[in-house]
């Protein structure tokens, strides 16, 4: 059974295409958004007699409401080297496939991009209704993927992909990027609302052995490096990757996404649920 989480944006969905979102367009809603001539708005239905006696111009009045409107969503997906360590690649398909289901319950088209150091239209999907979300021979082929690019580059390429229009955007990595690139992929990312969704895994810097001899590889350099563990060295694993969360806090808030989302391990729908009603 494919997980949902629920979501919810503040901002007035801009579609016309019913949904569940507050939306600006006026239509069957139940939200009072004004008393327009029936010229202009011909519905019958909805003249008010009270407002009609006050108009100066003595013209029939009727009442407006706005309709609520579906929203595009979008997963943005960093699918290189570093996101195969340790189940992040699962995690990202587990992510990807509630997503999908989780608009598609909603009533929201949605769209996923897959990027490395080119963007992986193989393992992408249009933006448009999924009936049932994410169809099964693509979460099929996201989840035997092996990760292999050097760089996520292409996410900032991903960009113009994402439309016109604002749309909730889920930015996932493990964010192991350089810090120009992810400000400038973040200022890209401006006109929509942004989901930061950093994967990681406890096996990075809490799984370590308090002693020992370890072996450490970079997936995207392929460079090694032999480490003798120890609790202090340990503990200065752990600091890294808290400097590394108050980093990313820290760059959202100053380029306008959203607080960042921590996934650490399996995908749990629930927390995100809490996530976007609790932020």
């Amino acid at each position: 059974m494919i997980p949902e989480f629920h979501y919810r944006v503040r901002w007035r969905a801009g579609g016309a295409h019913p949904g569940r979102h507050a939306s600006h367009q006026t239509g069957g809603g139940y939200e009072f958004a004004g008393h327009v001539p029936l010229a202009a708005f011909p519905d019958p239905r909805n003249i008010d007699a009270h407002a009609t006696l006050n108009d100066p111009f003595g013209q029939l009045m009727v009442k407006t409401f706005r309709q609520r409107s579906a929203i595009p969503v979008f997963v943005l997906a960093d699918l290189s080297a570093s996101m195969g360590f340790a189940g992040k690649a699962r995690t990202l398909t587990e992510l990807a496939a509630a997503a999908a289901y989780s608009a598609y319950r909603s009533g929201d088209p949605f769209g996923l991009i897959v990027c490395g150091e080119a963007i992986r239209w193989d393992l992408s999907l249009p933006l448009r209704w999924h009936k049932g979300g994410l169809p099964a021979d693509m979460a099929d082929g996201l989840a035997k993927v092996r990760p292999v690019a050097r760089s996520a580059a292409a996410l900032a390429d991903a960009v113009p992909h994402l439309g016109r229009g604002r749309a909730l955007v889920l930015l996932v990595s493990d964010f192991h990027l350089d810090d120009a690139f992810l400000e400038s992929l973040l200022d890209a990312l401006r006109p929509h609302d942004v989901v930061p969704v950093a994967v990681w895994s406890p096996a990075e810097y809490d799984a370590l052995p308090d002693w020992g001899l370890i072996h450490l590889r970079d997936p995207e350099t392929g460079q090694t490096r032999r480490l003798f563990m120890r609790p202090a060295l340990k503990r200065q694993f752990r600091e890294a990757f808290q400097a590394r969360r108050e980093r990313l806090h820290e760059l959202a808030a100053r380029h306008g996404a959203r607080d960042p989302f921590f996934l650490e391990g399996r995908f749990d729908a629930d927390a995100l649920t809490r996530y976007f009603y609790e932020t």
